[in-house]
């Protein structure tokens, strides 16, 4: 009767959360407005609004201003609207707009939809518009349908070198645009920041060039635009919610164009021979507004991405091990060796533990089997647990991973013949392991955007997932080769498997690891990124004897430290570990902390990490400071300074984590503190009151 009473309050609980979240949300929605008067659109929220003229569809942006500020953009001038298409004409027809409120899946943010529909001659426009409540940014997407008059639309050309007399501003684009954005005035700098994919390969994933604006358009690649005006306290970001330039469909060699006069957005990922009479999702972007300042820009950036997916705690907050970081490959892969996998993960208070490649029956060219030959191709049969490897199935392990308090996960490569067509296929194995076993983490490896069906397909699967789980599922996006989803698309469907690292390879370095991880903090929620730490007892003879930074001379609580404001990734075979204690303790009161952690806007604080520098990262909820994370990497000195956005005058620090290092306030400069640590690779994970 005692246990029936505690289920019912537990559930009653459950309840009133998920309706006291849902009436704010519903609230929140109030103050977004969107207004079609005359010819011109009003879209807002709380924090910015932007004018369009309406332009029979085809929008022209003519002012922008976030409101808390009352710092205002104005582009009267401004006659180029967002969408041309090369040969398809600039006369638009049957211009209509409907808003409607929607979530992606059903447990994600409430927002307004606007959706725009014109046509250019035979061919069907959907401009899609959304606007979430929390934060200061819109974003937009092109659909196409029909028939267009071009056969391509992209043509990559040579960069002309004309003389100066030349009015470089009516260059025209050979390209297909799908955004323009003025420049209210001069003297604007603008930071492009691209990105690396195919980590296996790469090493070095964030590139960020200033540009200063002048009279020769500039054809830049990135993901991401900065444009800050010192003089006006105003600042904007642009995302090519796209995947990397690498991997995007058509692409022409650059995402913007840039000169004194404006930045353009290109690349729609679309070719007319893709159209039919469905509506075909291309890539788009968003822009946002925040004050003239480096740490309030990444703040606003970030959270918007952060809209996209929910951090729902209990599906995407995770601990997770991962067996194929000790290079046994699938060579252990059986029942009895999860088993104590599963039992020596409970221990350490890891939360997923995740069978990587080598759980199935069809076993991939990856496996440490001469019969593994599967890797593009795959057949139903291929997705049942091995025979001879589980003769139970999963039935054992799944029982003694619920009664551990350890949940199961599993590695999935969908078929890529003929551009995914089985994607409906693969969709429905993944559900029956959802419904038969309740997994609902898959990492996803292998794919390749090889064509525009293929990214259409693939979107189609994980669309179908989570719908059908009623969006539980968690997808580990794997991005360590081929042309897959880089940083800024498919977001909403899950988190990044950042890299594979191998102490067995010499590749292993924990402050090139924690490199990464700050270098993309600043535009990348850390909380979507999975950051391994390895069993680093393992190869030192791979390192040489005077290599201060081996991985075997560093604790493995400073190791598996850096991974704190990511998502956790024990890339090891966790039974390997002898002394666990001080790691238990450790992710035992991290636990306590995480979501609350997660739930921040975590930047980059300090040197960039080297090996030999003291880095870090703080954590904003909302406007304040609420942690403080600090390495010191190899190092002999003692005292260190760093600087502090946002602090208030009386703050306290509060260790959570570490043992030896401190912090003070700094009696000449209250934006500092000042660090005391006493020994190389210390760190110290506080909370700030």
């Amino acid at each position: 009767m005692i246990l029936k009473k505690h289920l019912f309050f537990c559930i009653l609980s459950l309840f009133l959360i998920s309706f006291l979240d849902l009436k704010a949300q519903q609230e929140s929605l109030s103050d977004i407005k969107v207004r079609l008067q005359n010819d011109t659109l009003y879209l807002q929220n709380k924090y910015v609004s932007f004018t369009y003229l309406w332009n029979n569809g085809n929008l022209i942006l003519k002012e922008a201003k976030e409101n808390t500020t009352a710092q205002k953009l104005e582009f009267s001038n401004n006659k180029i609207p967002s969408l041309y298409l090369p040969k398809e004409g600039v006369v638009t027809s049957e211009a209509k707009m409907e808003v409607e409120d929607k979530r992606t899946f059903p447990n994600e943010y409430i927002h307004k939809e606007v959706s725009i529909y014109f046509k250019m001659a035979s061919l069907e426009v959907k401009h899609r518009i959304k606007i979430y409540p929390n934060a200061s940014a819109i974003s937009h997407v092109y659909f196409l349908k029909g028939r267009a008059k071009a056969s391509v639309w992209v043509k990559n050309r040579e960069v002309e070198l004309k003389m100066i007399e030349k009015n470089h501003q009516n260059d025209a684009t050979e390209s297909e645009r799908i955004g323009n954005i003025p420049f209210d005035g001069n003297h604007w700098k603008t930071s492009i920041i691209s990105f690396k994919e195919a980590t296996d390969y790469h090493d070095n994933l964030v590139f960020e060039k200033e540009i200063l604006p002048y009279r020769k358009k500039q054809e830049m690649s990135g993901n991401i635009l900065l444009g800050i005006h010192p003089r006006k306290n105003t600042a904007f970001f642009l995302i090519k919610e796209a995947p990397i330039a690498h991997s995007q469909q058509y692409y022409a060699g650059y995402d913007f164009q840039i000169d004194h006069k404006s930045i353009t957005v290109h690349g729609i990922g679309i070719a007319p021979k893709d159209l039919n009479n469905e509506w075909i999702q291309g890539y788009g972007y968003a822009i946002g507004l925040a004050k003239a300042n480096t740490t309030e820009l990444q703040k606003t950036l970030l959270t918007y991405q952060k809209q996209l997916r929910k951090h729902i705690p209990e599906r995407d907050g995770m601990i997770l091990a991962n067996t194929w970081g000790d290079r046994s490959k699938d060579s252990r892969m059986n029942e009895t060796f999860i088993l104590k996998e599963i039992e020596q993960a409970s221990k350490i208070g890891i939360t997923h533990l995740q069978l990587d490649d080598g759980w199935q029956t069809g076993l991939s060219r990856n496996s440490a089997s001469k019969a593994g030959q599967k890797w593009d191709d795959w057949s139903l049969s291929d997705w049942q647990p091995h025979p001879e490897r589980f003769p139970n199935g999963f039935k054992n392990i799944i029982a003694t991973a619920k009664k551990k308090n350890v949940k199961i996960c599993l590695w999935f490569n969908p078929s890529k013949a003929n551009s995914y067509q089985f994607w409906e296929r693969d969709a429905d194995i993944l559900m029956d392991y959802y419904h038969r076993y309740g997994i609902k983490v898959f990492k996803i490896d292998g794919i390749s955007f090889v064509d525009k069906q293929s990214e259409i397909n693939l979107r189609k699967l994980f669309t179908k997932v989570m719908l059908k789980s009623k969006g539980q599922v968690t997808f580990n996006m794997d991005v360590t080769a081929g042309h897959r989803v880089g940083y800024h698309y498919f977001n909403e469907f899950g988190n990044i498997f950042l890299e594979n690292r191998y102490t067995d390879w010499g590749n292993y370095y924990p402050h090139r690891t924690l490199r990464n991880l700050w270098k993309l903090s600043g535009y990348v929620p850390t909380q979507r990124l999975q950051i391994e730490f390895l069993n680093n007892s393992r190869n030192s003879k791979k390192y040489p004897i005077e290599d201060v930074l081996a991985p075997q001379k560093i604790p493995l609580t400073y190791t598996s430290a850096i991974t704190l404001v990511g998502q956790p990734l024990a890339w090891m075979e966790v039974s390997n570990l002898s002394n666990i204690e001080n790691l238990k303790n450790q992710l035992t009161v991290y636990k306590n902390i995480s979501n609350s952690l997660h739930s921040c806007i975590v930047l980059p604080i300090g040197e960039e990490p080297s090996g030999f520098s003291h880095t870090g990262f703080i954590a904003y909820d909302t406007k304040r400071p609420k942690y403080i994370v600090l390495y010191n990497e190899y190092t002999e000195q003692e005292d260190f300074k760093l600087q502090i956005h946002g602090l208030k005058p009386e703050f306290n620090f509060n260790r959570i984590l570490g043992n030896t290092m401190s912090i003070h306030k700094d009696q000449e400069d209250s934006d500092k503190i000042r660090v005391n640590t006493k020994k190389p690779f210390d760190y110290g994970l506080f909370s700030i009151d």
